[in-house]
């Protein structure tokens, strides 16, 4: 091609769209951008509406923890300091865990280690 040829003299090169799209109309884009922002506010509402929800259940739970006496929150393993952490799902598992063994200690004059009594 002819650099001196400008691509308003040849356009071929630069198609606006692929050979296999074909252009949509302005009802039809209209058409789904409206689908697509009524998706939109559809998942926001609903994530408003399960936040609230959450919201609602966590309250209520915290009103039946503070309604506990302080013999049965230590029953079911809480003080009333841990009901906000164990609401917002930030307490720690509590389990038995078996204790570690300490290492005994080497002898003073243990030779085979290099530590010879003085």
């Amino acid at each position: 091609m002819n650099p001196r040829i400008s691509q308003v003299q040849h356009p071929a090169p630069m198609m606006p769209y692929p050979a296999n799209i074909r252009q949509l109309s302005d009802i039809e884009l209209l058409r789904q951008a409206n689908e697509a922002r009524n998706a939109v506010l559809a998942s926001g509402l609903q994530r408003l509406l399960a936040g609230f929800a959450g919201w609602m259940q966590r309250r209520r739970a915290e009103a039946e923890l503070r309604a506990l006496t302080d013999r049965e929150l230590a029953d079911i393993g809480l003080t009333r300091a841990e009901i906000p952490f164990v609401l917002a799902g930030d307490m720690p598992a509590r389990g038995v865990e078996a204790p570690k063994a300490a290492a005994a200690p080497a002898a003073a004059n243990d030779r085979f280690r290099k530590r010879a009594a003085a």
